[in-house]
Formats: structure tokens, C-alpha cells, sequence
């Protein structure tokens, strides 16, 4: 059966840098930063002692302009949500009002959008806990004397935490809030693949509408590295540090004196539809999805299973292998060349054997286009990471610019620019890779 045109029709963002497509996209045209002391959040999560410089762990991304009960309708769902869930809700509620949606959103059975024909699929992952909700239970462990009794645990759990503690926390409960707030029927499904996730979620929702079970599909990610459980564990990626520059330009993706990774939160979603269904309803189109690739080929971290967060070793996290191939699907399914790519949305993250094992795999495939690398602004976001780069590349190709990279120069590798420049060419290339060798490609196309 031929491919159907699939169109991207709504857009919506929650990041460090603006709340909503117009401010997230305003603040990439200007290189801002989102990237601060987290002495500086609101969100009740950790911050540094106040005697201490900001530096390494605590300098982040985090969302310091959000108000859940702005969005989250009923409001007593906010009982039953973390602040992950809390996030791609807003995300997904922004992106039907970009889509102009509306009174068609089928709440209650009404609407012109059937409730069966709407899908929902969020990329996601592990969502942690405050230490503080189980402080009560673990004291309650400990006898007069300071023994640590860990068998009264679940007794003292079951008295003191509330019934619905775990829904705050299953993976699957975006796609779970998202769903029962639109009133979808449809398919629905939750993927936690990492970096990937967002770009995994698109290519599934693009499988209901090509076998004709969905209509219409939110597709999103929501991640953190900035949650006080998740802060106690980043041995995964090395953690940044200043080494003298400011703390709003920490985040150095592709940068050769980059030293980790800046920790971040974001949550994105998209509304997609077959182009047929969006002329129907009159939207207006923002890209057109015009193909998606996922690869793997297993990084030496992943064959050895010796990981290391050291950045002098020698590369073995990351996979240009699996990146290029990635890379030359989409562009042959496409049967298009270099020359007919406007910009690239890179996955830098200033981890630097995963910058350059993308590097490697852009160069191999002779792609010379205009790059932007969205995290030296809003940091890593974790599952959410993949999918702010489509959105990103969503609204590259809806208005004909690609940002430049905060901070760019010489040294970045690739042609990340310094200033905002005009899309030269119709299509853009999204990337978001793992360090275990799982790649994915998504090559939209600007209609403009």
C-alpha cells in the first residue's frame, strides 16, 4: 500500500527557554540560555547549599515559569501527577490549541474528531520520587536504639503513603492523563527508550495512520535530570562544570573543551494527522513527515559492557554506525541528496563521544547544512531530548529560519551558525541518538 502524506499541525512546548511554541522558537532565534543555578528553581526540587558556588551539579535547565494548574483541568488530577506528567500534559494541551482544535477536541463524545479515530503515544522514562514522601516510612524502620529495620518498610509504606502514591510515577501515565483529558479511544501507547523515545513515539503514531486505525495522533516525550533522586545518579553521562565560562553557557554541545553534560527538563508535544484529514478540517499545516528511520548498531560500551563517563578514553559511547545509517534511510526513502537538506537538528549534548559520533556519521554522508544544537540552550532533558529536536525541526520548516547554536564557533565542529539564517533548502534532519547505539532519523519537510 503507497505511503499517505503525514503532516505535523500543532506544536507544543514546555522548556527552560518559554512555555509555548512562540516563546520556545523566539528564544532559539536569540541564543537564549535556560541554563542556571538551580538555586534559582521553584519547583520544590534540590538546590545548592547557599555557601556554594553553582557549578557541576548544580547547574541545570529547569522550568522556572511553569504553573500546572493553569492547564491541568480537573485540578485534583495534579494529586496524581509528578512533575513529569505534570509537563507533557501542558505540552499536549498547547499543542491542540496550535492545532486549532478547539470544540473539535471530542470531549464527551462531541466534536468533530471521532473519539476512536484519536490516538496518543508519549515517549517516557523512570520517573523518581522526592526522598521526602518516604521519609516518615524509612524512620519508622528504625528502632531506640538506630537499627535499620528494612523488613517494616512495606508495612509502614502502606500506612503512611497515599493509595494512588504510584500513579504520580508509572512511565505510562502521560499517555494515560493525555488520553482520558482528550477523550481518545484510539490507540495508545507508552515508550521509554531513552533519548530516543520522542522520535519512537512519532514513528508509531505514523504506523496508525498509515494502517488506518487513527486519524489523528498526540505525539510527545517529557524527561528531567533535575529531579533530587535522579541528581543522586549521573554516573550515566559526565556532569559539566564551568571551567570558567558562565553559567548560562555551561551546556557546550560539539564543543572540544565541553566537560559533560548539563542536566535539564522539557516536555514537547505534536499533533499528527494524514494530510487528507488535516485539509478536511482546514488546518494549517506546519511540516510534513516525510520519513522516519530508527537503527542500532551496538556501541563499544554496549559490546564491552565497560561504560565510562570519562571523556579521555577512547570514543565507545554512541554509535556513528548505527547514526549514519539512520541518516542515508531517510534521505534514500526520500531519494533526495545533500543539497536538498536546509538544516540539521543536532542531538549534541556536550557529551563529547556522542557529539562526535554524530559529527562522524554528518560528515560520512557529505551533509554541509546549516545546524543548531537546541541543547546548549535548554540542556538534557532526557526522554524528552529527541523529541524538543523535532519540534525544534517542526518549527524550522513552519517558518523558513534555523536558530543558531548558543555559543557556536570554530571549535563546535559541524556548521553549527551564529546567527539566525533563512532555510536555503525544504528539508530538515532531525537526530537523536543513545549511548548504547540506537539511532533515529526524522526528515520533515518545510510547505512553505
Amino acid at each position: 500500500m503507497p505511503r499517505q502524506p503525514v503532516v505535523i499541525t500543532g506544536v507544543g512546548i514546555v522548556s527552560a527557554i518559554g512555555t509555548g511554541r512562540e516563546s520556545f522558537f523566539e528564544s532559539l532565534l536569540n541564543a537564549r540560555s535556560g541554563i542556571r543555578s538551580l538555586s534559582e528553581r521553584n519547583d520544590g526540587g534540590a538546590k545548592p547549599p547557599t555557601d556554594q558556588e553553582p557549578d557541576g551539579l548544580w547547574i541545570g535547565a529547569p522550568v522556572t515559569d511553569f504553573e500546572p494548574k493553569q492547564y491541568v483541568k480537573p485540578r485534583k488530577a495534579l494529586k496524581v501527577m509528578c512533575r513529569e506528567i505534570q509537563t507533557a500534559f501542558a505540552a499536549a494541551q498547547l499543542a491542540a490549541q496550535d492545532a486549532g482544535l478547539g470544540e473539535d477536541v471530542p470531549a464527551h463524545d462531541q466534536g468533530a474528531i471521532a473519539p476512536d479515530r484519536l490516538g496518543v503515544v508519549f515517549g517516557s522514562e523512570i520517573f523518581f520520587n522526592p526522598p521526602e514522601e518516604l521519609i516518615e516510612s524509612i524512620l519508622a524502620c528504625v528502632d531506640e536504639a538506630g537499627k535499620l529495620h528494612p523488613g517494616r518498610f512495606g508495612g509502614a509504606a502502606r500506612r503512611e503513603v497515599m493509595p494512588l502514591w504510584m500513579l504520580k510515577y508509572l512511565p505510562n501515565m502521560p499517555a494515560c492523563q493525555v488520553g482520558i483529558s482528550l477523550n481518545s479511544r484510539g490507540p495508545n501507547n507508552s515508550l521509554v527508550l531513552g533519548d530516543v523515545s520522542g522520535p519512537a513515539a512519532v514513528l508509531e503514531s505514523e504506523s496508525y495512520l498509515q494502517r488506518g486505525i487513527a486519524d489523528m495522533v498526540f505525539a510527545g516525550a517529557t524527561g528531567t535530570r533535575l529531579g533530587a533522586t535522579r541528581l543522586l545518579y549521573r554516573t550515566d553521562m559526565p556532569t559539566a562544570n564551568r571551567n570558567g565560562v558562565a553559567i548560562e553557557d555551561a551546556s557546550r554541545p560539539h564543543a572540544s573543551d565541553s566537560s559533560g553534560v548539563v542536566g535539564g527538563e522539557a516536555a514537547a508535544s505534536l499533533v499528527i494527522e494524514s494530510a487528507e484529514h488535516a485539509s478536511k478540517r482546514g488546518a494549517k499545516v506546519l511540516a510534513e513527515i516525510t520519513a522516519t528511520a530508527s537503527r542500532f548498531h551496538a556501541s563499544k560500551a554496549m559490546e564491552t559492557t565497560k561504560r565510562t563517563t570519562e571523556v579521555e578514553t577512547p570514543a565507545t559511547r554512541a554509535s556513528a554506525k548505527a547514526i549514519e545509517a539512520s541518516i542515508r534511510a531517510v534521505m534514500g526513502e526520500a531519494a533526495i541528496s545533500s543539497k536538498d537538506i536546509g538544516a540539521i537538528i543536532s542531538h549534541g549534548l556536550g557529551e563529547r563521544q556522542m557529539d562526535a559520533a554524530e559529527a562522524t556519521a554528518i560528515t560520512v554522508c557529505e551533509l554541509t547544512a546549516p545546524a543548531v544544537a537546541v541543547a546548549a540552550s535548554i540542556g538534557h532533558a532526557g526522554a524528552a531530548s529527541g523529541m524538543m529536536s523535532l519540534a525544534t525541526g517542526a518549527l524550522v520548516a513552519a517558518e523558513c529560519k534555523v536558530p543558531p547554536t548558543r555559543g557556536a564557533g570554530p571549535d563546535r565542529g559541524l556548521n553549527l551558525i551564529q546567527q539566525t539564517q533563512p532555510l536555503a533548502a525544504p528539508y530538515v534532519l532531525c537526530l537523536s541518538h543513545t549511548s548504547d547505539g540506537s539511532a533515529m532519523a526524522v526528515l520533515l519537510k518545510s510547505l512553505r
